[in-house]
């Protein structure tokens, strides 16, 4: 038995909102245990800034190195796959240098256990060099390799490529840990596991019975913001209260009344959430379950060319949390809320068990040989 408390390093791919969230969540559980999480690397792409609440929550030193990340068009709606090969193409030698420091940072923090939350330059780094730390691997995404995981019809070039990159993000011998809206069989033989979703303690602090009339937004991509104002202009009578991460604009920018632009503000969100009658999400994986668990119907956009978030939509439509759409088609949204009807209350179990399911996994590895 391991006679000392862990020391973790964490590797978190920081685009977008959801690895952070789910890196902050294991964080305290770790430290609730007596366990130290040493570091936090963080890989992310120049057009983003890391949101002011992870670096407030995590307490612990947060070093950013470039990763390879998505290209979008010029209106920030959608990803544009020959652009994104393109540019991370030209930034290799950026990404040759964030191995370099990556090896470094593992040998200084000198951790019992590297967490990677789908970064894939840490998943690299594991395949070509002998690190000695055992590798766990957390995201929704490796439930892609599950053969129980529904993947929407059609697509079998997309779902290839995904399936590969999830692959080059935890090498042989790493163990993966896959995010789920539900329970799944576990494969030990290829060191699989499906738990539950890491969710914000604050979110269990909520109210589960306030309705008020607005929607929620969450903007990944500043570029719908347009077609909300537009949308708004013809239904004033409902609220829009939107958060994105455009600080080219002041925090609370209303374009109108009742249509209100929030930074990136996690406790204000998850306040928010509570209250509205509805989420609309570009169809991340965090977001949905976190409105699953209040209870809200979502409306679910993909991201233009995000394969992984149209799958997550339609994994959270069949399950009952909402519906999809191509579009910010919030009159679909209103439509629907009279037939919603919550699976939240299995959702909740669920979620409840997610430490005993998730730590457990963690100081296996930390004990674990390292082949």
């Amino acid at each position: 038995m391991r006679d000392r408390p862990l020391r973790v390093l964490f590797v978190v791919q920081g685009e977008g909102r959801g690895h952070l969230t789910q890196a902050l969540t294991l964080r305290r559980w770790l430290t609730d245990a007596g366990h130290e999480v040493a570091a936090v690397l963080v890989g992310r792409s120049q057009e983003r800034r890391l949101p002011g609440f992870f670096l407030e929550k995590i307490q612990t030193p947060v070093h950013e190195f470039a990763s390879p990340n998505f290209a979008f068009d010029r209106r920030f709606r959608g990803i544009r796959p020959g652009r994104t090969v393109v540019r991370n193409l030209l930034h290799l030698p950026e990404f040759q240098r964030s191995l370099h420091r990556l090896h470094e940072a593992v040998q200084d923090v000198a951790p019992d256990l590297v967490v990677n939350f789908y970064e894939v330059l840490i998943g690299l780094l594991y395949r070509r060099a002998k690190l000695q730390p055992p590798l766990v691997c957390i995201a929704h995404q490796y439930f892609f390799l599950h053969p129980d995981y529904p993947f929407p019809p059609g697509y079998p070039l997309q779902r290839r490529l995904v399936r590969l990159f999830t692959r080059l993000t935890a090498p042989p011998g790493a163990r993966k840990l896959a995010l789920s809206f539900y329970e799944a069989p576990d494969l030990p033989e290829r060191q699989l596991s499906v738990v539950p979703p890491l969710l914000r303690p604050e979110l269990f602090q909520l109210p589960l019975d306030r309705t008020e009339n607005f929607l929620l937004v969450y903007l990944l991509n500043r570029g719908y913001a347009d077609d909300l104002i537009r949308w708004h202009t013809r239904h004033p009578e409902i609220g829009l209260h939107v958060f994105w991460d455009n600080t080219e604009r002041p925090d609370g920018w209303s374009p109108r009344p009742g249509l209100v632009f929030h930074h990136l503000n996690d406790r204000l969100f998850l306040e928010k959430m509570a209250r509205c009658r509805g989420v609309v999400t570009t169809a991340g994986f965090e977001t949905v379950a976190e409105a699953l668990y209040l209870g809200k119907p979502v409306l679910m956009v993909p991201v233009e060319g995000h394969f992984e978030q149209r799958c997550n939509a339609y994994d959270a439509e069949r399950l009952g949390a909402g519906i999809w759409s191509p579009r910010f088609e919030l009159d679909r949204l209103l439509a629907f809320l009279p037939h919603y009807r919550s699976p939240s209350a299995a959702f909740r179990r669920w979620v409840a068990q997610a430490p005993m399911k998730i730590l457990p996994h963690l100081t296996a590895s930390a004990l674990r040989p390292v082949a």
